[in-house]
């Protein structure tokens, strides 16, 4: 008897880790992203889904499905405790499942850029500094990490940061002005 209750105990335990290691808990969702799909494996036709999603995350498609589509645009940075929790019923005898629940974490992260310029036509390069380190600059006379004023021309130009960390992408921007140097006529002689 002690060896079937531990075969099933067993097999239990091995059906809510397999429910649990199919998406890591908590759920990592990149801050302002509108879609994000969640799903359970069919249980075939005659079933329901139920699913609930914690404000202010928004169920844009799939209610009643085995799959939807989550709109977590608003949601700020931070846990989410049981954001999205789903349940299936059979549809012929009204027998509900076991609710299935998952955190979600809004990943957040927000570089900058060290303010540089103003510059004059023909400075010289100077080296771009962003965090978190690891990003990616680009925009006009931009050259790998450093801005170059001789590259760039004159006018008011962005500069962007790209970071990506975590599957997610974020960005700063910071403007730099380069200035025309004055031209001077000839020299003249009275």
């Amino acid at each position: 008897m002690k060896k079937l209750l531990l075969t099933f105990a067993l097999s239990a335990l091995s059906m809510i880790g397999y429910s649990q290691t199919s998406t890591a808990n908590p759920d990592t969702v990149c801050y302002q992203t509108s879609g994000s799909i969640y799903t359970v494996p069919s249980l075939g036709p005659g079933y329901s889904y139920t699913w609930t999603v914690l404000a202010p995350g928004v169920i844009t498609s799939g209610a009643g499905t085995n799959t939807i589509n989550v709109n977590w645009s608003s949601a700020a940075p931070g846990l989410i405790p049981n954001a999205v929790t789903v349940y299936a019923t059979n549809t012929a005898t009204g027998c509900q499942s076991t609710p299935i629940t998952i955190n979600v974490f809004i990943y957040n992260v927000v570089p900058t850029i060290t303010a540089i310029g103003p510059f004059c036509q023909g400075s010289p390069c100077v080296t771009l500094t962003g965090t978190p380190s690891g990003g990616v600059f680009s925009g006009p006379g931009v050259v790998g990490n450093q801005f170059c004023p001789t590259t760039s021309g004159t006018g008011t130009f962005n500069i962007t940061y790209t970071v990506t960390q975590g599957g997610c992408t974020f960005t700063a921007t910071t403007s730099v002005t380069v200035s025309p140097n004055p031209v001077l006529s000839p020299i003249q002689h009275n």
